[in-house]
């Protein structure tokens, strides 16, 4: 699923890109093309035998801790004023992904958030950013359930206080524990 957005997005850039640069040798006097967009599709997540779903299995987790499971508006502001949307993305989150992609440091904050491709493509940027940039983890060749550990700690506390050592509250990891839980399939009783 993620994967054809983000395909849509790349899509997307690129028709904007051809839009300008036809209006900007079709229109009279000077037009003025601020930035061109760098075409890169980042490193897709995935898991040691390179199953794409490793991104869908964390967002799932990350949705279910931050917001009950519900896909809720990208522009709803969480209780604690910080975060946004069904990932509680927050404009830290987004301003570090702004800061390390800079085809993506036009965006506005707003923008973002109001534009649920866009929410969908920086909460996985953000993502990739803490386990691989941060964390300095190798994830692809980890556990999903071992990395869901760790990201949505990070994901909760941000990286610094992540890696300073700091808890998460005990309500989130009982929440964390369920969700790994409940993706287990029980294992079938064969007859012998």
């Amino acid at each position: 699923m993620f994967n054809h957005h983000l395909t849509i997005m790349l899509y997307k850039e690129a028709v904007a890109l051809l839009c300008a640069a036809s209006l900007s040798m079709s229109s009279p006097g000077q037009a003025n093309v601020t930035a061109s967009l760098k075409l890169t599709q980042p490193a897709r997540v995935t898991n040691a035998q390179g199953q794409p779903q490793m991104w869908s299995y964390l967002r799932e987790g990350i949705n279910y801790l931050e917001a009950s499971g519900k896909d809720i508006p990208t522009y709803i502001m969480h209780a604690g004023g910080k975060a946004y949307g069904p990932l509680a993305l927050s404009p830290i989150a987004i301003k570090d992904v702004k800061n390390h992609y800079p085809s993506l440091s036009g965006l506005k904050t707003e923008e973002v958030l109001l534009d649920k491709d866009l929410y969908e493509r920086f909460a996985f940027l953000y993502a990739d950013l803490l386990l691989k940039h941060y964390l300095k983890l190798d994830y692809q060749r980890m556990d999903k359930k071992e990395v869901f550990g760790i990201l949505e700690k990070a994901w909760f506390l941000g990286p610094s206080l992540y890696l300073k050592g700091y808890p998460v509250i005990a309500s989130r990891e009982i929440k964390a524990a369920k969700y790994v839980n409940k993706r287990i399939k029980p294992l079938s009783r064969s007859s012998s």
